[in-house]
């Protein structure tokens, strides 16, 4: 499922620490890591800690520095856990995508080396999913911890409010929301943390495919792509542990524009796989490709750039017509002669 299959991560499939487990394991957790030993440590920590001890952990390290060693935990972990290493660093979702290659379990969950589970973690998400059958993914709900924690936790829990309104979800039992068809429609305008931890059915993970791993926003993605797979719940309860203390590259403001032009091209690219026939969610996709386009022309004005912001305000336009969004031309004039009063100044 990974395009990048390297020798040197079948040769170390199970290395000194881990060894072959005695009977089948119920979930796969996948835990690709990257230069974060301390980081590691603690959410194997997590692992260890599970209620449920029918688990296995694939550390895929993604060309660490220094390569990651499991022997100082072999005595906790059992011979549940294997490092296969990357040869050369390949980035998370084809970390993920390698660890999912190897997954032996029926179920198969996903854990970053920055992050961490609360005890109860995998007995709840295997309890629902083996109750009810028809459920292919299951969501985890979220919870933070670190510096950040306060603010991301109002922006999580405004976005959770947004789409649980508009999924239209049926309730299965006590924290349990089913979902249908609107839920696409939901993520289609935000994609909380939570329908970015899933549980799966690994049947169900080889029919909606891999982590688009030239994505930025591969997480999103696949989320997206779960929700036209149909068949998913959320568990909403805190049980995934979300570090947020500036250690994530990908949500640094600096990295905005990257965010918007993934987020762009992943919808782009799931609009051309829609049936044609479907043309209220085809209609959904519109809107929200006009959208997005217009978030990166906010985004290119706010930067003074005014070129770039006119192109993507004129496709905003082009793709659906919205009366309001006219007068923002005259942010874009504004950033015209700001620019241009800038050059005069310095020349």
């Amino acid at each position: 499922m990974s395009g990048n299959r390297d020798v040197a991560a079948e040769k170390n499939r199970i290395p000194p620490g881990g060894y072959p487990m005695a009977t089948m394991p119920a979930v796969s957790v996948i835990l690709p890591t990257h230069n974060r030993p301390h980081f590691l440590s603690e959410a194997l920590a997590s692992l260890i800690a599970q209620k449920e001890s029918r688990w296995e952990a694939i550390i895929v390290d993604d060309a660490s520095d220094i390569p990651v060693d499991i022997r100082p935990n072999s005595d906790q972990l059992r011979g549940r856990a294997r490092v296969i290493r990357h040869t050369y660093p390949q980035g998370g979702a084809a970390a993920k995508n390698t660890g999912i290659t190897h997954a032996a379990a029926p179920l198969v969950a996903f854990l970053d080396d920055d992050d961490l589970y609360a005890t109860d973690y995998l007995s709840r998400a295997i309890d629902v999913l083996d109750r009810h059958r028809e459920v292919d993914v299951l969501y985890m709900g979220v919870s933070w911890f670190g510096a950040g924690r306060e603010s991301s936790e109002r922006a999580y829990e405004a976005a959770m409010r947004i789409v649980l309104a508009d999924a239209q979800g049926t309730l299965l039992e006590t924290d349990v929301i089913k979902f249908g068809r609107a839920l696409i429609v939901a993520l289609l305008k935000t994609v909380p943390m939570a329908f970015q931890r899933p549980v799966v059915r690994a049947r169900a993970l080889r029919e909606i495919g891999p982590y688009e791993a030239l994505c930025f926003s591969w997480d999103c993605d696949w989320a997206l792509r779960a929700a036209l797979h149909g068949n998913a719940a959320l568990l909403n309860v805190g049980l995934y542990r979300q570090r947020v203390d500036g250690q994530q590259y990908s949500s640094r403001p600096s990295r905005e524009r990257d965010r918007l032009l993934s987020v762009i091209e992943s919808k782009d690219r799931l609009f051309l796989g829609l049936p044609t026939n479907d043309h209220r969610l085809r209609g959904h996709f519109v809107q929200a490709r006009a959208y997005d386009r217009f978030c990166l022309a906010r985004y290119y004005a706010r930067n003074c750039q005014p070129r770039k912001a006119f192109n993507a305000w004129i496709e905003s336009l082009q793709l659906v017509f919205v009366p309001r969004r006219v007068k923002f031309l005259g942010r874009i004039v504004a950033c015209t002669v700001k620019r241009f009063a800038t050059r005069r100044s310095t020349a």
